[in-house]
């Protein structure tokens, strides 16, 4: 499977945010400090359902809200 779209609600530093990937390669560029990395938990997470850094769901809830939400959509070969 390949992941497609990944969207993600009040995860980490993102309010809400949806992208969407090309079968060949994807980059993350950015500024440190921009969410790079978080992008990339978003996907660990929606994956194996836990964080590769951090076991505290509630942590990855962004600073003020209530709650968060992960969705993917993903294509066979």
């Amino acid at each position: 499977m390949w992941l497609k779209q990944l969207s993600v609600l009040n995860f980490k530093n993102y309010a809400e945010t949806t992208l969407s990937f090309i079968p060949q390669v994807n980059a993350f560029t950015g500024e440190n400090g921009a969410g790079k990395t978080n992008l990339l938990d978003g996907i660990h997470y929606l994956s194996l359902c836990k964080s590769y850094f951090n076991p505290i769901d509630s942590q990855h809830i962004k600073k003020g809200e209530e709650l968060v939400y992960g969705t993917g959509r993903v294509r066979q070969r």
